[in-house]
């Protein structure tokens, strides 16, 4: 098993040294540390070059130099997946309502207590492996439902492409309303999407001719009386305009968007 990899970061020499020995003595691997947050943000940006970055970094507060280990601790993990373990001599209000915004994976008070420190160690060990396991998770989702969106997307145009080019119109009927048309409707009954989509069912069975009308009263009753006509029937109809047009006509009863409706195909008789 590969040993857990750690960074210190403390100022205090002694304390850095002794905290290093006791951790090797627990077998973790020790694989830098640094008196400054400067130093340690140099050393951890080669080590990560050289695929060798920590998983844990024991980040001292009070740090000297010109940035303290909350700020460090900013900088790793934006950079970096290091888990960061504070360590620190005081325990006021302000360092932790400051140190708690970048979401610290422990706290470890000094004197440090090695079996403790040891327990901090292995929780957050743990749980950066499920955050980097959860991030891999995700991505991986990320592509997937950008695949299918994209499959999706292909799927749609090709079908709006075969659709709208259609020799025939194309119209769904539901609920006494228009709901659906492609361009050769418009072209059949010389209008706009706009105009015939507030044309509703009565107002389309009027713009039949009356003997062909009782043709298609069955398909239009609120409980159609027929579910499907294979064969071709002739009807005339009005334009928008007030022309005459001579079509044929084919319908079937389908569930469009959960609900039933009439969908009918036209051809125009030359």
């Amino acid at each position: 098993m590969v040993p857990i990899s750690i960074y210190i970061v403390e100022d205090e020499l002694i304390l850095s040294s002794i905290l290093k020995s006791q951790l090797e003595g627990f077998g973790y691997e020790i694989v830098g540390s640094a008196p400054t947050g400067e130093q340690c943000l140099l050393e951890i940006a080669d080590l990560s070059q050289q695929g060798r970055e920590p998983e844990i970094v024991l980040m001292d507060i009070h740090l000297k130099g010109e940035i303290d280990g909350i700020e460090v601790a900013k900088i790793l993990i934006q950079k970096f997946n290091c888990a960061i373990i504070f360590l620190t001599g005081q325990s006021s209000k302000e360092i932790y309502e400051r140190s708690f915004r970048i979401k610290p994976f422990g706290y470890l008070v000094k004197p440090v207590d090695i079996e403790q420190t040891r327990m901090t160690i292995e929780i957050a060990s743990y749980q950066r492996r499920l955050e980097l396991e959860n991030r891999i998770y995700q991505k991986e989702l990320e592509k997937l439902l950008e695949k299918r969106a994209k499959e999706d997307s292909h799927m749609i145009n090709r079908y709006q492409a075969i659709v709208e080019n259609s020799p025939f119109g194309l119209m769904v009927i539901q609920q006494d309303k228009i709901v659906f048309a492609n361009h050769q409707v418009n072209a059949m009954l010389d209008c706009n999407a706009e105009d015939l989509f507030q044309i509703g069912r009565d107002a389309f069975l009027e713009r039949c001719c009356p003997d062909d009308r009782d043709k298609l009263l069955p398909i239009f009753a609120p409980e159609p009386l027929v579910r499907q006509c294979n064969q071709w029937k002739p009807v005339r109809l009005k334009t928008l305009t007030g022309a005459e047009k001579s079509v044929r006509l084919c319908f079937k009863i389908i569930d469009f968007e959960g609900n039933t409706a009439i969908h009918l195909t036209f051809s125009e008789i030359p």
